[in-house]
């Protein structure tokens, strides 16, 4: 980590942009940050990924957003689930729980010949969330 930024976390409470990256998000929040890209946008929510559920996503074709607290963090969103890498169906459905559970951006266990191992993903999560508490805690101290 750069001096600057050493400095920055420093002097003050965390700031918004790294406290953004650090929490869950809906899927909401996740599909704002891709507005112009979220056309074939690929989504997973936290815990299929946790189980193991590795060709397990939707492909989202179309997303209504509302405003809430001025941010445009609710809505509906409509695309076509995709279970073990076969669509479910072929016309894009509601996305359920878009609010429930945490989103994350779907990639390819099998890119780059990378195959997932669930207890390995699980062991490096609880790392860094241990490794966020601890930095935490030493800047509250400070």
């Amino acid at each position: 980590m750069s001096k600057l930024a050493a400095e920055i976390l420093r002097k003050g409470p965390i700031p918004p942009t790294i406290s953004f990256v650090n929490k869950p998000k809906t899927l909401y929040e996740l599909l704002n940050v891709q507005r112009f890209n979220a056309y074939k946008f690929k989504v997973t929510t936290e815990h299929w990924y946790q189980k193991g559920f590795e060709d397990c996503y939707y492909e989202v074709h179309k997303v209504k957003y509302k405003q809430y607290k001025n941010e445009p963090t609710h809505g509906k969103a409509w695309g076509v689930l995709y279970w073990n890498g076969k669509p479910v169906y072929n016309t894009p459905k509601e996305i359920r729980g878009g609010l429930k559970f945490s989103w994350r951006p779907y990639e390819s266990p099998h890119k780059n010949n990378i195959h997932y191992d669930a207890e390995k993903a699980m062991n490096m999560e609880r790392r860094r969330t241990k490794l966020i508490r601890e930095f935490v805690k030493e800047n509250k101290q400070e």
